[in-house]
């Protein structure tokens, strides 16, 4: 009888892989968390506020209570504590946090650092005599609401019931002591394991609407931004320009001649090299797009005028290496036309009108060349 087979040692080996990636990364791979690092940080952005909020009404309602009711007067001074973290958590996370937004993480663990070590004075100074239900439920439910590594999270809540069990220890009865630390680590246990598998699903959901907004905002013949998307990415980069942005439009000479002499076959291969050399030439601080046919749109930022000059003097020495024409010796030519947000103003159809009026007297003028507005 065999007792251990090749599927089971594969078992066994495909689980001990996927195990750390699960505490790690939530069950995704590396690459595709930090592709993914923007849209967490947005969800993550989009709960704290509402549970700083409500953590602060609950501790501001305890707070105005404890003057009332005498059983909580003893605890006002960690309820106007709590009030008072849980309040700056909100302020900040309304104000500075939006616009850094990569802090917000920080901001989380501040709130449940807070909340935690209230947890651990509530249910052992505070009420040595009875069971620890507080601190049960945070362990539990409190890392439920934010997405993060499961790494920080179980590493953060592990602590923070080692400092419970050490201060039930010194300020509890023995029995109750026992019983708590135990009730605790079975909810820490019960914790780590849904918060894992939940948090792999909504992570799995974020890689799975990113692919899908790719799917959608991505030229299928080039792989740069389609026009729906560039309009977008451009009119939100300039509600919020500070710098010197410029407006690029270009496109291929004598595209239609190409195609009716080499074939539409070769006019795409001619085009998706071409999307290749602009996107090359202009990844750093620009959005590159097709808009159709044989017309691209590039939006710079924080690019002077000379960079931009040299970039396309660049681009045509580019496009002469990569893409010779079959039957003679000419290569293939871009015209442009550019219009800046510092000279020709920062609404999207002013800017576009001025850079294709700048790209038709290109044209006129000879083609193979670029003009600013």
């Amino acid at each position: 009888m065999v007792l251990w087979s090749k599927e089971d040692a594969a078992m066994f080996k495909k689980l001990g892989k996927m195990i750390p990636r699960y505490f790690l990364y939530g069950g995704i791979s590396r690459e595709e968390y930090n592709e993914n690092k923007e849209a967490i940080i947005q969800r993550n952005m989009e709960t704290l506020p509402v549970t700083a909020a409500v953590t602060s009404l609950m501790f501001t309602g305890l707070f105005i209570s404890s003057f009332i009711s005498g059983s909580i007067g003893i605890s006002r001074s960690y309820y106007a504590t709590m009030m008072v973290v849980s309040l700056f958590v909100l302020a900040i996370s309304l104000t500075w946090v939006r616009a850094n937004q990569k802090y917000v993480l920080i901001l989380w663990y501040i709130l449940f650092f807070a909340f935690g070590l209230y947890a651990v004075f509530l249910n052992t100074l505070m009420r040595p005599e009875l069971s620890a239900t507080t601190i049960c439920v945070f362990v539990v439910a409190g890392p439920l609401l934010v997405i993060d590594r499961p790494v920080r999270v179980v590493g953060f809540m592990s602590v923070l019931s080692g400092v419970f069990i050490v201060s039930a220890v010194n300020h509890k009865t023995a029995y109750l002591a026992f019983a708590d630390s135990v009730n605790l680590l079975c909810c820490l246990l019960m914790g780590i394991t849904i918060y894992v598998c939940l948090n792999h699903v909504r992570l799995r959901e974020i890689v799975q609407a990113q692919h899908l907004r790719v799917e959608r905002d991505t030229d299928r013949l080039t792989g740069l931004l389609n026009k729906t998307a560039a309009e977008e990415s451009i009119r939100r980069k300039l509600r919020t320009s500070a710098g010197d942005e410029a407006l690029i439009i270009m496109d291929v000479d004598d595209f239609k001649i190409c195609n009716d002499t080499y074939g539409h076959a070769y006019g795409d291969a001619v085009l998706r090299m071409a999307a290749r050399c602009i996107n090359t030439v202009f990844r750093e601080k620009s959005t590159c797009s097709r808009f159709g046919g044989d017309e691209f749109v590039i939006f710079t930022e924080d690019m002077t005028e000379p960079e931009i000059s040299h970039k396309l003097e660049n681009l045509s020495e580019v496009l002469r290496e990569k893409i010779a024409l079959p039957l003679n010796d000419k290569s293939v030519t871009i015209s442009a036309g550019v219009a800046f947000t510092t000279r020709h103003g920062k609404e999207y159809e002013d800017l576009f009108r001025s850079a294709d009026t700048a790209l038709y007297a290109a044209k006129k003028a000879g083609k193979n060349r670029y003009m600013i507005y």
